[in-house]
């Protein structure tokens, strides 16, 4: 017993050579197991060459939806517009060489010397993944990061995993590793909407990616694997952590040294203390006409004015548009409502020489974007307002003087008997006291005497919007079946005042493309009036704000403008009040009136009175932001125009009250010439 004990014990070996063979046998497995998986890979791969297409990749293929970035007329950035994808793609020859190692450090180390895939990765990814019994860890070089987030789904599937591993042998063999990392940097979702280094770095620390330190680098450098757990907004603990993590791999990796990473380690993420930033969207009405504009003048499709990388430059001078946008938030230079509405308001000015966009403003309070902007789309009937551009400039231009003598009698022109405001005539003017007392007898006398069909003509020349039943005499008095808008007026007036040259009102004056490409074509001036009939009339248009019905727009610098008036229908109160005028610096109109207006909803006030005072306040802020500028219109004084005869009879009529600073009053403006009114 004792000797068989003995030989068994002999014949067992030391506990040593059983855990050395144990080791070699573990070692023996792998090594196998490392041959046949490359011989899988292998026939795998090349399977993958052979039944798979090899594919040929282009630049439109890294194309991504990209902010379109909106500029003022400095090339001040003003906005940035944007679908769910914010990004703004940047130059790899841009970025600070810390920056590209801190993303190399936390994604791919190996990057510049791998051909695609990452064969040492891949094994040990495949290890834990057989541990696992699942894919866990993908072992994704940048390379394949970048095909699977454009060519592929993100689904855990082997067969996924030898198409991204094949697509990106072939993306490595065309386009090279710059390239490559370029696309790359400018792909990824780095959390909060931003795609690409450049959103990001500006989200995140309110600064472009070429200004970021080490320590900015690393934070979002660290973003990468996971934008959700390692947000500096939501989990900053986590965010420093990981920042930590890819600090320690850049010295791994000698990209750091240790007297840095000892440093940085300690500090705070650096992070913008606002937080998350809101969307910036200033000055809404000029924004909203700048997008309108891209896509219904050049044609651009909205997807790509939010998702194509345009660059848009605009004609946006924010210090004038923000004199309007303070000018419309004084309650004092409005009147009070009545009922459930409020009076509403609208203003548009452009640069007369070039017809630059200068201010816009849709209403008394911005609602929702790309809504109703009444610089833009209201059309109203102007009233006289309209006189200068379709009745006294067209006669001038014809020979006409403005001393001319133009009857204000009772008048009947197929069935058509305009009347002036007080019921009364004067049986005959000047045209100097026609229009600065906007007597409204002898602009339809003088109309009809030039053609309407002149006046239409001149509209047309000037832009302005015309309907096929507007040709009728009624358009002398501004009646027009569906109207003007605030800017189209101003438009007009600014021919007035350049000399004469109609040019497109515009808010854009360049879109460049990705590939910075213009499109937008170059605008030409075209003639309208002779630089004698804008003398004329701006002297006549100056004595209208001196002494007639224009007189709250004066100023301490020359001004010429014209009120306009419209009336309810049954004459139940006004509907529409304007002024529109110009200096040689800015030309602009100003509406008021209610959305919806009708019996309970009119005006008690003209043009001369609320819009004249807005008109004024906005273009003396306008003009201490704008060089002066000559211009020999402006030069010498119009004389007095001596106020016309009395009419005769006077009119029996009771005087209306008119609204003045919130306050029903008897007063009346200028003899009472100041509403005007037409017929349908």
């Amino acid at each position: 017993m004792d000797k068989k004990t003995d030989a068994a014990r002999d014949s067992t070996p030391p506990t040593g050579s059983k855990h050395k063979r144990r080791i070699l046998i573990v070692f023996a497995c792998l090594f196998v197991g490392m041959i046949l998986a490359t011989i899988v890979f292998v026939n795998i791969f090349f399977h993958t060459e052979i039944y798979y297409p090899r594919p040929a990749f282009n630049g439109a293929m890294f194309q991504l939806p990209a902010t379109t970035v909106v500029y003022d007329y400095r090339g001040r950035t003003v906005a940035e517009l944007h679908g769910p994808q914010h990004r703004i793609p940047v130059k790899l020859e841009a970025l600070p060489p810390h920056l590209v190692h801190a993303i190399l450090a936390a994604e791919d180390a190996r990057f510049y010397s791998h051909p695609g895939f990452d064969m040492r990765s891949m094994a040990r990814a495949a290890l834990s993944n057989l541990r696992a019994g699942n894919i866990e860890e993908g072992a994704s070089t940048i390379t394949q990061q970048l095909v699977r987030n454009i060519f592929l789904t993100s689904e855990q599937t082997w067969v996924r995993k030898f198409k991204e591993i094949h697509l990106a042998f072939h993306l490595e063999r065309q386009l090279g590793k710059d390239a490559i990392l370029e696309h790359y940097l400018n792909a990824i979702y780095f959390g909060d909407g931003n795609y690409g280094i450049e959103a990001a770095a500006r989200s995140y620390f309110n600064k472009g990616s070429a200004e970021l330190g080490v320590n900015e680098s690393a934070t979002l450098a660290g973003l990468v694997c996971n934008p959700g757990i390692y947000s500096p907004f939501r989990n900053p603990q986590q965010a420093l952590q990981r920042r930590n993590i890819v600090l320690q791999r850049m010295v791994r990796h000698g990209w750091l040294d240790d007297d840095t990473y000892a440093e940085l380690q300690h500090r705070a993420l650096g992070t913008r203390t606002d937080g998350r930033p809101a969307e910036d969207y200033p000055h809404p009405f000029f924004l909203d006409q700048v997008i309108e504009e891209a896509i219904r003048v050049h044609g651009i499709q909205t997807e790509e004015v939010y998702n194509g990388g345009l660059r848009i430059y605009t004609t946006l001078h924010p210090e004038i548009q923000a004199v309007a946008e303070r000018v419309f938030a004084d309650a004092s230079l409005f009147p009070v409502g009545a009922g459930d509405q409020r009076v509403e308001a609208a203003l548009a000015a452009v640069d007369p020489q070039t017809s630059y966009v200068l201010a816009l403003v849709g209403g008394r309070e911005y609602s929702s974007r790309r809504g109703f902007n009444r610089a833009t789309m209201m059309k109203r009937a102007p009233g006289s307002a309209l006189k200068p551009l379709v009745v006294y400039a067209p006669a001038l231009e014809a020979g006409w003087s403005t001393a001319a003598l133009l009857p204000d009698e009772p008048l009947i022109i197929d069935d058509y008997a305009p009347r002036n405001y007080d019921r009364s005539f004067r049986g005959e003017v000047t045209m100097n006291q026609a229009v600065a007392w906007s007597i409204n007898v002898p602009a339809v006398w003088l109309l009809n005497e030039i053609g309407v069909a002149r006046g239409i003509e001149t509209l047309k020349k000037l832009g302005l919007s015309l309907h096929e039943n507007d040709c009728n005499l009624a358009l002398a008095l501004g009646g027009m079946t569906t109207g003007v808008s605030p800017l189209e007026l101003a438009s007009g007036y600014a021919a007035l005042a350049n000399g004469g040259y109609r040019v497109e009102p515009r808010t854009i004056i360049q879109i460049y493309d990705r590939q910075n490409k213009p499109l937008v074509e170059e605008q030409f001036r075209q003639p309208v009036f002779e630089k004698k009939t804008c003398l004329d009339m701006t002297r006549l248009l100056r004595a209208v704000v001196m002494y007639g019905t224009g007189k709250g727009a004066g100023l301490s610098v020359p001004v010429a403008g014209k009120t306009g008036t419209t009336e309810q229908i049954k004459g139940t109160g006004n509907r529409d009040a304007w002024f529109a005028g110009y200096t040689p610096e800015v030309a602009a109109a100003v509406w008021m009136g209610y959305d919806r207006p009708d019996a309970g909803y009119a005006l008690g006030f003209s043009g001369g009175s609320y819009p004249t005072r807005l008109f004024r306040e906005f273009v003396s802020g306008a003009l201490k932001e704008l060089p002066a500028r000559e211009s020999d219109l402006f030069l010498g004084r119009p004389a007095y125009p001596a106020p016309p005869p009395k009419p005769k009879p006077p009119p029996a009529e009771k005087e209306e009250p008119v609204i003045t600073d919130g306050q029903a009053t008897a007063e009346t403006e200028e003899g009472g010439y100041i509403k005007e009114s037409f017929a349908n």
